[in-house]
């Protein structure tokens, strides 16, 4: 078992770093933004088509339902189901919402949604919504549609300038991931919006995965959701841009809606949407849903503020970790130890425990700064016993367009943020393995209790490092990349150019790890 004394290294750690960092940058409190009006979840329909599906499980009191979505266009046909029946309300929760594809799909399912009276939350980052903020606004001219910005930068046209002014405050993110229909169905994970989230993008596809939920744990996802939407941090896109709504806009907004409609009708990937089984498997009351006991954990919106007696989602995984008896898996594409998170993993290896990391190869990646936080921590942690796999970039069965179910894709990523204990339980969600997730993003995810289910997705994940992954050991006196199809060995970071592995040590030299 992972011993307390281990842990309390751990989390001293991120408590002095994090002390350590809050003295360099003052203070950096949320601004406190005009008061917005308080709205909160609406009641469950009970004669509502998704309501009626409900009632006809074979659900278990007081547990709550899981269904895994891994794959990519699964995962979208899901979304849009759910909003397809809902009848009463929507809510999302997102750090990214692109304007590509399946953003501009999801668009014009919500304004339909709209359109039949259904109340319609929209809640996003700022980080990226540059460029956005007409399109948001136009968006909210329908009634049942609003649209608040989390910290969102008051500065709108020079905001680049305006974050490296703000950069003590503004560098703090939500990166929650919640979608919850009725009040009665919540999707968790770690999924964005976005195309390569969803098998859509013909360049990368990110490797993610998402829990759908039903039963006990859905009202809990809506009260998060309630304490974001209503927090002093976030403010409605109309009061930040200082405009009123005007509604004789709205026919406008639904003309560039059909006629986007109209132009996606043969699109090759909503065809691929169309093929998808899930939807029929659903219908059929074929999907076979785990039963679990589970909690969700989040960060407060204030995380900055949180001397005042609130509890982080750091301190609750902590709580979670400390329950292994025999095996933990880490899957992070993000995956920064620190120095006292690196002594944890080794000490629990001295303990008798199996630890196996999974996160990107240097080409996989789409953060270099972070792998170069992540390569100061590997030669250690494999000397410590600790088993390294990094994911390809471009995996043998990808390259098989027959065979591929990302098809146009030429890179992968993993994405997905999965921490496996003893295959009996989980946790999933927006939370990376780094100092980034642990004190300046808000995080949230799901730890499901099911063994069955846990076993299911550990040997699906494990069995699949053969193929799409290297295993990273030392050899000779070097670290080594062991292509464990082909058991040949690399001797430098595989498939990454040498511009990416100059890039990548160089800021490993760099002070910045409290930042990723």
């Amino acid at each position: 078992m992972l011993t307390s004394r281990i842990l309390s290294q751990y989390i001293g750690y991120f408590v002095l770093s994090g002390l350590a960092f809050l003295s360099l940058v003052g203070c950096a409190s949320y601004h406190v933004y005009p008061t917005a009006p308080l709205e909160y979840q609406l009641p469950s329909p009970s004669d509502s088509p998704l309501a009626l599906y409900l009632t006809k499980l074979p659900q278990i009191n007081d547990q709550t339902g899981v269904y895994p979505l891994g794959d990519g266009v699964d995962a979208f046909v899901a979304r849009l189901a759910l909003i397809d029946a809902a009848r009463v309300s929507i809510d999302l929760q997102y750090y990214l919402y692109h304007d590509d594809e399946t953003g501009k799909l999801l668009t014009l399912y919500l304004y339909r949604a709209a359109e039949r009276g259904v109340r319609v939350r929209l809640l996003i980052d700022d980080m990226a919504t540059k460029g956005k903020d007409q399109q948001l606004f136009r968006l909210v001219q329908h009634p049942n549609i609003s649209v608040r910005i989390f910290n969102p930068d008051l500065e709108r046209q020079f905001r680049t300038l305006s974050f490296a002014q703000n950069f003590s405050r503004l560098n703090h993110r939500m990166h929650n991931k919640s979608f919850t229909v009725d009040n009665l169905v919540s999707i968790v994970g770690g999924r964005n919006i976005g195309d390569e989230y969803y098998s859509a993008h013909r360049s990368v596809e990110f490797g993610d995965l998402d829990m759908l939920l039903i039963g006990q744990l859905i009202p809990e996802v809506s009260n998060q959701f309630d304490l974001y939407w209503n927090a002093s941090q976030v403010q409605p896109i109309e009061q930040l841009l200082g405009k009123k709504i005007e509604f004789d806009d709205v026919a406008n907004v639904r003309e560039q809606l059909d006629s986007y409609e109209l132009s996606v009708k043969e699109h090759p990937y909503l065809l691929r949407l169309i093929q998808s089984q899930l939807l029929s498997r659903i219908i059929e009351q074929q999907i076979g849903w785990f039963w679990s006991s589970s909690e969700l954990f989040y960060d407060p919106p204030n995380k900055l503020n949180t001397a005042v007696n609130h509890t982080l989602l750091l301190d609750d995984l902590s709580t979670f970790f400390n329950r292994t008896k025999n095996e933990l898996i880490i899957i992070s594409p993000y995956f920064v130890p620190t120095n006292a998170g690196t002594d944890a993993l080794i000490n629990a290896v001295k303990n008798g425990l199996k630890v196996t990391i999974i996160t990107n190869t240097l080409a996989a990646t789409d953060v270099l700064a972070v792998h170069a936080g992540y390569i100061n921590y590997r030669e250690r942690l494999i000397d410590g016993g600790v088993l390294i796999y990094e994911m390809k970039s471009s995996p043998e069965w990808q390259k098989d367009k027959s065979q591929s179910q990302w098809k146009g894709s030429s890179r992968s990523s993993l994405h997905a943020k999965l921490f496996i204990i003893d295959r009996k339980m989980m946790f999933v969600g927006s939370f990376n393995f780094d100092p980034r997730s642990a004190w300046l993003n808000t995080e949230m995810g799901v730890i499901v209790e099911q063994q069955a289910l846990t076993t299911l997705i550990a040997e699906d994940v494990l069995s699949q490092l053969n193929v799409n992954a290297y295993q990273v050991i030392k050899k000779e006196g070097q670290i080594q990349w062991l292509d464990l199809q082909h058991q040949t060995y690399l001797t430098t970071e595989p498939d990454s150019s040498w511009w990416q592995r100059f890039t990548a040590n160089a800021l490993s030299w760099l002070p910045v790890e409290s930042q990723l």
